[in-house]
């Protein structure tokens, strides 16, 4: 059965279509939790504000139907994907569980939920290194166990990734993972980590988690929901995530932002224009009854949830992940840190990261942190490889300050100058060393600089000193220009080329 299949990618996020029993989720998804009990606000309101999917706990189900088997979609009036959780989460907190894996699964088949996982055992933040092998070899004893139960069923059924936070141990469950016949893999176990604000940690163990995983397979990452990490988490190859947080932050008036969580009470202004921010006032929410004031509070988390999930996509759509990762890595220290992490795995996310997108919009390069581009450094990857092969014995080397930059003044000069036996190269802050046959494509085109400081000189100058090095070409001719806006960076690269011998280095200065 096709059951996922990706539409769009940008870094290791993608856009895909997870087929159910009842309708196509698309992903990057959050599944908001529900209470089939005590829900606030209601099914009704949830899916009017966009959610066509949500999870619920087969276990508790299961015990307030004393084990009987009552279809859930009838039971909830929802005609939508349900997914259902199997009593993992009560077994982290409370130690054990009153059913084993083989009941709940097959509670899970009965109530004809679209989405189940299998009953696991998570690893959480505490165990010790022996408790968490433990863990994982129950957790992964169970998964093939139940093998015969699940490959009759026309549900999507999740194999819980657990080991966390033992890389070693994790290296073991996603093996296990390519060898089973699982629909949907799921990291486990971040809950505590995640309240903690812990985003770095989180990111590293799921960074490492789906670099092992198949990556043809959609990632859930359990308890995650607030918007401040859901961007990172689906850089790196998340899919689907789940969370109550947005009624267990209403019911202690907390406000969810997309740079943090603020009380109520700190509250003079809302800043967010929803049905619930634009009618009324912090103030007047304080005022109204607990009941009411957590439903307009949840509310707000919801559309608050959702709105980053669409910004998000929107983000893959255009091709600017990264850059939406460099504009929330600025608004929140945790998220600074997070992002450190993210550049640990720019090599893995090259991979996956188209060189363009179908509608091509300029490429901001910001600050150094968009050195670390894995679209940026994709693209000169292959045009310095063209570049090592071709060999240039005699390179003239143009600053690149005004595009298009093949028509340069210094550039024609150039051509008319000198013979055909040099080659002439542009070279920029952030893009590096080109020909002038790139200066009407994308990038060199189509992009647009904000700062050039002390730290971007010098990597641009180690990058165009390096290239150069193993160019070894006989003669450089560096154009210098004496009124631009990137003299710091000329008189670097000056510099440093005046600290070899292996070839002559001839310096031109153009008054502009």
């Amino acid at each position: 059965m096709e059951y996922f299949d990706t539409r769009d990618y940008d870094l290791a996020g993608r856009i895909g279509r997870l087929k159910t029993k009842h309708g196509i989720i698309e992903t990057p998804y959050l599944f908001p939790v529900i209470d089939p009990i005590r829900q606030q606000p209601s099914l009704e309101t949830i899916r009017s504000l966009g959610f066509n999917g949500i999870i619920t706990n087969a276990y508790l189900f299961y015990r307030r139907n004393k084990g009987l088997p009552k279809k859930i979609h009838d039971y909830l009036k929802w005609n939508d994907t349900i997914m259902t959780d199997s009593g993992g989460y009560q077994v982290l907190v409370y130690g054990d569980v009153e059913v084993d894996n083989k009941t709940i699964v097959e509670y899970e088949k009965k109530i004809g939920t679209d989405i189940a996982v299998i009953l696991d055992i998570p690893t959480g933040t505490k165990m010790s290194w022996d408790e968490a092998r433990q863990a994982l070899f129950e957790t992964n004893k169970r998964a093939v166990e139940i093998l015969p139960h699940i490959m009759d069923s026309d549900q999507l059924w999740v194999f819980p990734v657990q080991g966390s936070p033992y890389k070693d141990l994790l290296l073991i469950s996603t093996s296990n993972a390519w060898r089973l016949p699982y629909h949907i893999l799921a990291f486990g176990s971040p809950t505590v980590l995640l309240e903690k604000y812990e985003y770095d940690k989180i990111l590293d163990l799921v960074g490492f988690a789906r670099l092992n995983l198949p990556p043809h397979k959609p990632l859930h990452v359990f308890g995650v929901g607030h918007p401040m990490i859901i961007p990172f988490l689906v850089a790196l190859g998340g899919d689907l995530f789940d969370s109550a947080s947005y009624i267990l932050y209403a019911r202690d008036n907390r406000y969810m932002t997309e740079t943090g969580t603020k009380k109520l009470e700190e509250l003079h202004y809302f800043p967010c224009n929803c049905l619930v921010c634009s009618k009324y006032t912090p103030k007047e929410l304080l005022e109204m009854p607990r009941k009411k004031r957590v439903e307009f509070l949840a509310l707000h988390n919801l559309y608050m949830l959702k709105k980053e999930i669409n910004n998000v996509k929107q983000a893959i759509k255009e091709g600017r992940l990264w850059e939406y990762l460099e504009y929330k890595s600025k608004s929140h220290p945790t998220l600074r840190k997070a992002f450190e992490i993210v550049k640990k795995y720019t090599s893995y996310l090259e991979k996956y990261n188209p060189e363009t997108k179908g509608t091509t919009h300029a490429l901001l390069l910001t600050d150094k942190d968009s050195y670390h581009n894995p679209r940026l450094n994709r693209i000169k990857r292959k045009v310095y490889n063209m570049l090592f092969k071709m060999k240039p014995k005699n390179i003239i080397l143009i600053p690149a300050y005004k595009k298009p930059y093949n028509q340069q003044i210094e550039y024609i000069e150039a051509k008319k100058k000198y013979p055909e036996k040099y080659t002439i190269l542009f070279y920029h802050p952030y893009l590096g060393v080109f020909p002038p046959q790139l200066a009407n494509t994308y990038p060199y085109f189509q992009h647009e600089v904000g700062i050039i400081d002390k730290e971007v000189i010098i990597k641009a100058t180690n990058e165009i000193i390096q290239l150069i090095n193993e160019i070894k070409p006989k003669e450089i001719i560096i154009v210098q220009l004496i009124e631009e806006k990137y003299y710091s960076l000329i008189e670097e690269i000056i510099k440093s080329l005046r600290t070899k011998t292996t070839y002559t280095l001839n310096v031109l200065s153009f008054q502009t």
